[in-house]
């Protein structure tokens, strides 16, 4: 229901007006009825208003200045105008001024409802456009969480949101909110904190949040304080990164925090609740960063990915850190690791298990060693897969040259895009996208040490329009860029 203001200084026709048509029967409610300008602008301090029918010969403020006033101070309305015969040139700057549409006196019933299921039709339309609008920026952001825009793309993202790109040096963590039907009130408090970077899917709400430690902590706390997170929702709370190529890894950590939030909630000793508070409160610890990680991973080097788990081990055993964040970190690094291996779903939940029942932290290294040392025989067909998701695999490996995408291979199946799309990322655990650069990055490891040919010509070979974005996604992947690779491994 539209809500409507009615402006005139004459209250004969102002009571006329409320009771000459029944305004819900057009979608149209009369919220407020003004003898001046005065008391309309006094109603719109404090309430919105869609459509407003102003008288325009008023004493003091007439209807046209009453309207400029209030677009002045940044109200959004529709507007028609009250006129009679001899106020003709009112009706001519009232249409200039961006009027719907006027209604010449006496009112005519009739003429009202055509010119009321004008301004419906406009209202309307601007909400689909709003949602298409909200549809469109809401796709931008989850790509840029999942690394999937390039530089022009995030420019003109940064741009139409007004974030400061160094705004990133006070750090970004992503918060993923799980669970959620009241998203109206994560909206508001994010407003409240100035935070512009999120976007939903389903009951998920993810936030990136651009701030300091304090400043986190703070909404984490009143995101329960205000009882937002309540019941059966959570949150669970990526690493703080503080470069925007780095955001995945953040957005990465927050979901399968998520991931192995739901395996705990399955276990007995989870229901009893105690498990689930100590489980929670680690969202305000700040996060051990796997950027690393995933770099020695992606790089194949197991050496180096044996250091790397040590080290944040023998940290985390300095700080003391509790049993249950400790099993969090060992379940990260095991998610990252089996992405690239492909565990089927009897070996990935019997590695979980393990990780929930160890005992000490030299366990929880012996299972990682374990794992480690199936890193370079992933199998990326595992017999596991859907039929689909192995056609899919084998299409990209066929053609990764070429200008690939989700689309394209969803055709070739005779499959809807979205339905492949959710299939593909529930069976390997990571986007179509992901999947793609991933493969064309390993083809471009093998051809820099394998062959002479130069960053460019490998660029074009493995599938990539322009040599900036292969460098730029080989070091998102990598941690170092293509010469770098060469160097350090021909």
């Amino acid at each position: 229901m539209y809500s409507v203001l009615i402006i005139d200084d004459e209250y004969m026709i102002l009571k006329g007006l409320e009771k000459i048509i029944k305004w819900s029967d057009y979608g149209f409610e009369v919220v407020k009825s003004a003898r001046n300008a005065k008391q309309a602008l006094e109603y719109l301090s404090t309430n919105e208003i869609n459509l407003i029918i102003t008288d325009v010969n008023m004493p003091k403020i007439n209807g046209l200045e009453f309207v400029k006033i209030a677009k002045e101070q940044g109200h959004q309305f529709e507007f028609m105008i009250l006129s009679g015969y001899q106020e003709f040139d009112y009706v001519r700057t009232g249409l200039k001024l961006g009027a719907v549409d006027y209604i010449l006196k006496p009112i005519d019933a009739n003429a009202l409802v055509e010119a009321l299921k004008k301004v419906k039709h406009k209202l309307d339309s601007q909400i689909v456009m709003r949602q298409d609008s909200r549809t469109s920026l809401n796709l931008q952001i989850k790509k840029l969480f999942e690394n999937d825009l390039d530089k022009n793309q995030i420019v003109a993202l940064f741009h139409q949101l007004r974030i400061n790109p160094e705004l990133i040096g006070h750090g970004l963590t992503v918060i993923a909110c799980n669970r959620v039907d009241d998203t109206e009130r994560i909206d508001h408090l994010c407003d409240e904190y100035g935070q512009v970077l999120k976007f939903s899917q389903g009951r998920v709400i993810d936030i990136g949040f651009i701030g300091g430690r304090g400043k986190l902590l703070k909404f984490v706390r009143e995101l329960e304080d205000r009882q937002i997170i309540t019941g059966e929702s959570f949150i669970t709370v990526g690493e703080t990164v503080y470069d925007w190529n780095n955001i995945s890894q953040s957005y990465e950590q927050a979901v399968r925090l998520s991931t192995i939030y739901k395996f705990y909630e399955k276990s007995n000793e989870f229901s009893s609740n105690k498990l689930r508070v100590d489980w929670l409160k680690q969202a305000t610890l700040p996060k051990i960063s796997l950027v690393k990680v995933k770099q020695a991973i992606a790089l194949d080097d197991c050496e180096e990915l044996d250091k790397e788990f040590l080290q944040i081990f023998s940290e985390l055993s300095k700080q003391g850190a509790s049993p249950s964040y400790v099993r969090q970190i060992a379940f990260l690094i095991y998610s990252e690791i089996n992405a690239k291996i492909g565990h089927n779903n009897d070996d990935y939940q019997g590695y979980v298990m393990r990780i929930n029942n160890s005992e000490n932290l030299q366990d929880i290294i012996n299972i990682l060693k374990e794992v480690l040392e199936k890193v370079s025989v992933g199998d990326p067909l595992n017999k596991d897969y859907s039929e689909n998701i192995r056609r899919v695999i084998e299409i990209i490996k066929k053609n990764y040259q070429d200008d690939l995408n989700l689309r394209y291979v969803s055709d070739c199946l005779h499959l809807n895009s979205d339905y492949l799309g959710q299939l593909f990322k529930k069976e390997l655990k990571m986007s179509f996208s992901k999947y793609l650069n991933e493969y064309r990055i390993e083809q471009a490891q093998y051809l820099l040490k394998e062959t002479k040919q130069s960053v460019s010509e490998i660029s074009s070979k493995v599938g990539y329009m322009t040599t900036a974005y292969f460098y730029r996604k080989f070091k998102i992947i990598c941690g170092i860029s293509p010469k770098e690779y060469r160097k350090k491994y021909v």
